[in-house]
């Protein structure tokens, strides 16, 4: 799978690669936190506004899971090919 990144090509010190890689690792705990999360609320909304069964918001965050876990390992790629550079 070719993935497709907006990482800027380095056009000067390796101070600017230096930041990229960092943001990119600042990112891992939010991507993580985020998929879960929107996967809750989104169960809760479903059961408390049509009465969803409670399978469902535990669905939706093992699904915000795996999105968090894929997420991840795009920005491991991204960091990997950085530092190739």
């Amino acid at each position: 799978m070719k993935e497709q990144s907006n990482i800027k090509e380095e056009t000067g010190s390796g101070l600017w690669k230096t930041f990229q890689i960092w943001g990119l690792a600042l990112a891992i705990p939010f991507e993580m936190a985020s998929g879960p999360f929107i996967g809750y609320f989104i169960g809760l909304y479903l059961k408390h506004r049509i009465g969803m069964h409670d399978f469902f918001m535990y669905l939706l965050v093992l699904l915000g899971l795996v999105a968090g876990f894929v997420n991840t390992v795009v920005i491991i790629r991204m960091m990997i090919k950085l530092n190739e550079k």
